[in-house]
């Protein structure tokens, strides 16, 4: 029986995000060893599943990276939620589907959530706008974009498909923005910003995330369900887990 290798496209992800946000004290959170890291099926069928997440910055942020490959697939999902604070800390949001060589969706987008963020909006928008200028035209939306990703996405999301060259721009895209959000969204607030117990707007916002996640479709066939819905609504979007 063959051995399939795992596409790899994507594994620049963590690396990048854990040099930009490295200072900030990363604390594993406690989790079972099946969802860091499993392995479904046999052969050219095989399906590898990588993850983890950490409290940040004291428990004021939190992180939660997946990634999923088969033979054929390279899916890479960073998120960086603040705790308490969402009026003064915003969601920094990625998502990567590579299938083949095309790029399907590559997903970018730093969300001021709740009712209180409109301050922090006004300053994402200061700090985000510009660098959207610079990639959009290279990145263009999708004729047919997901209503739900329509809902919640800010004026500077970045949300495109097509060939691997896209990739390769989003990739410089995703430094510049994350660099940007540690810098001038991050680190001026995280004096001000509190820990402790979950936002119901953090919880609402990884909620509709793991509803429409495309992880479910990649995973449940191999995966099962119970399994599946367990990783998605328990870990990689579930609730605030204390560290390790």
């Amino acid at each position: 029986m063959l051995e399939a290798k795992p596409k790899d496209v994507v594994g620049w992800t963590l690396p990048m995000a854990e040099a930009r946000l490295g200072d900030l004290d990363w604390q594993r959170e406690a989790r079972p060893d099946e969802f860091r890291r499993a392995v479904f099926g046999e052969g050219a069928k095989r399906l590898w599943v990588t993850a983890d997440g950490w409290q940040l910055a004291g428990g004021r942020l939190s992180a939660r990276y997946a990634r999923i490959q088969t033979a054929l697939a390279d899916v890479a999902t960073l998120m960086v939620y603040p705790t308490a604070s969402p009026d003064r800390l915003p969601v920094f949001a990625c998502e990567w589907v590579i299938l083949g060589d095309r790029a399907h969706v590559l997903v970018l987008d730093v969300e001021c959530v709740g009712n209180a963020a409109d301050r922090l909006r006004e300053r994402a928008r200061s700090v985000l706008m510009p660098l959207h200028a610079r990639y959009a035209d290279a990145l263009p939306l999708p004729d047919d974009l997901p209503p739900w990703f329509a809902e919640i996405r800010e004026a500077w999301a970045l949300f495109t498909s097509g060939d691997l060259t896209r990739l390769a721009v989003m990739q410089q895209a995703f430094e510049a923005y994350l660099q940007a959000t540690v810098e001038n969204l991050y680190r001026p607030e995280l004096a001000h910003a509190q820990a402790g117990d979950e936002h119901p707007a953090v919880t609402a916002y990884k909620q509709h995330h793991a509803a429409h996640s495309p992880g479910y479709a990649l995973l449940a066939p191999k995966a099962g369900e119970v399994w599946t819905r367990a990783f998605l609504w328990e870990w990689h979007f579930g609730p605030l887990h204390p560290p390790a």
